[in-house]
């Protein structure tokens, strides 16, 4: 990679850094070689070459990336997998997030320069069953979840539902707890048999009509087939024997409400789902690990259920929520801290005036209702609802302020990062 960067310093010291990143060749190097050091001479070079533009010490508004799934969607904000990269906006296109990173990397650790925190977005589907997610766990992997719209086809009462940790009733129906592991398992293992067999079906279906068999089939389409292959008697009773084994397979899983606003931060090694058209922002560990207790759909990431193994691991306590931390800044603005990991936390923003936000470490920065402006010295960047940005490490801090209400949420990186 090749990096073109003009620095600057103005009359008060600050350091304004702009420029672009492309890929090396030699000819690019060769008219690098030529090239006035100048700033329009800089500027007109990217133009024409139409390589991005971006200012690396203001704000980065990030371009998000789209992840289909069975269940719906992710839109990953800070994604920099093989499966999606995202990028940041700049002027005359977008330069992507880990080339950002590794010029600039965020993190104090040289082994993990390109470690953010995971922004994304989880819009599942409104149908009930399709719509709903994995139950997993994760061992590592922490993540909060902040609810921001509710499907009303879903949800008419406005009241959304996520399946968290075991039922506390049928737990203690059981004289142990080893007696109700197993015999949660076995109502697991009866279930994906009778998954497989139809996931089976649908794969014939896939491929009579040329539809890649990796890829999630919409539901409209399922339900099709569903409807085709009930007119055979014995398809007809394997489907009723999959809704039977479903049902008596999440009647061991606990089930708590949600509406618009609510947050869940989830533990480490509790089952948890997200239920079908309950949309939620997310924040987590970059790390890329979990475990599959079940799905009510075929898997397409991974050939297996990890149904053993994560069943001996689940912790079988209720959730308990935490109570959020409250700081009043001022009588107008109010800060929330929501969830508070051993290296993330994420703050709530009710901001009606404006206040300095610390650049001493990056945040990730989403508004969810109203906009705001950012800005240091005479740059400014305005941001709206649905957008987010990573705010880089500089030397002053970040001015904030709004027009209207807003309300954001901000997420921090803890120990082993720049303070």
């Amino acid at each position: 990679m090749v990096a073109i960067i003009y620095l600057r310093v103005d009359e008060k010291g600050s350091v304004r850094i702009e420029g672009s990143i492309a890929p090396s060749s030699v000819i690019l190097q060769q008219e690098l070689q030529t090239l006035a050091a100048d700033y329009e001479s800089l500027r007109q070079f990217c133009r024409n070459h139409e390589y991005a533009w971006v200012v690396f010490t203001a704000p980065w508004l990030l371009k998000p990336v789209q992840i289909p799934k069975p269940w719906g969607r992710e839109v990953w904000f800070t994604g920099i997998e093989a499966r999606g990269q995202s990028e940041v906006c700049g002027d005359g296109g977008n330069l992507p997030l880990p080339w950002m990173l590794s010029l600039f990397p965020q993190s104090a650790d040289p082994e993990k320069s390109d470690d953010v925190i995971l922004l994304k977005v989880l819009d599942p589907l409104p149908d009930e069953v399709y719509g709903d997610l994995y139950l997993e766990l994760h061992e590592q992997k922490q993540e909060v979840y902040v609810v921001t719209h509710l499907d009303p086809q879903a949800w008419p009462e406005g009241i959304g539902r996520i399946q968290l940790g075991f039922d506390q009733t049928v737990r203690h129906s059981y004289d142990n707890d080893d007696l109700f592991k197993d015999a949660y398992l076995a109502a697991v293992k009866d279930y994906e048999l009778v998954r497989r067999a139809l996931d089976d079906v649908f794969a014939q279906k896939k491929r009579a009509v040329a539809f890649d068999t990796n890829q999630p089939a919409p539901p409209e389409l399922l339900k099709k087939w569903i409807k085709e292959i009930s007119q055979d008697t014995e398809m007809e009773a394997l489907i009723e024997k999959e809704k039977k084994l479903r049902a008596y397979m999440n009647a061991f899983i606990e089930s708590y409400p949600l509406s618009v606003g609510d947050w869940i931060k989830v533990p480490r090694y509790m089952p948890h789902s997200l239920q079908h058209g309950v949309r939620v922002v997310e924040f987590q560990t970059p790390v890329y690990e979990r475990k599959i207790l079940s799905f009510s759909q075929q898997v397409l990431t991974q050939s297996h259920w990890d149904s053993e193994i994560a069943v001996r691991l689940a912790t079988l306590d209720s959730y308990q929520k935490e109570p959020s931390q409250l700081w009043n800044f001022s009588g107008l603005n109010c800060i929330e801290s929501i969830a508070s990991f051993d290296d993330f936390e994420v703050q709530r923003i009710t901001l009606k005036e404006g206040q300095p936000l610390d650049s001493s470490r990056y945040s990730l920065l989403m508004v969810l209702n109203g906009s705001v402006s950012l800005s240091m010295g005479d740059a400014s960047m305005q941001i709206t609802a649905g957008q987010a940005v990573l705010l880089p490490v500089v030397g002053d801090n970040w001015w904030i302020s709004t027009n209207t209400p807003s309300l954001l949420l901000q997420a921090l990186p803890l120990d082993g990062n720049p303070k």
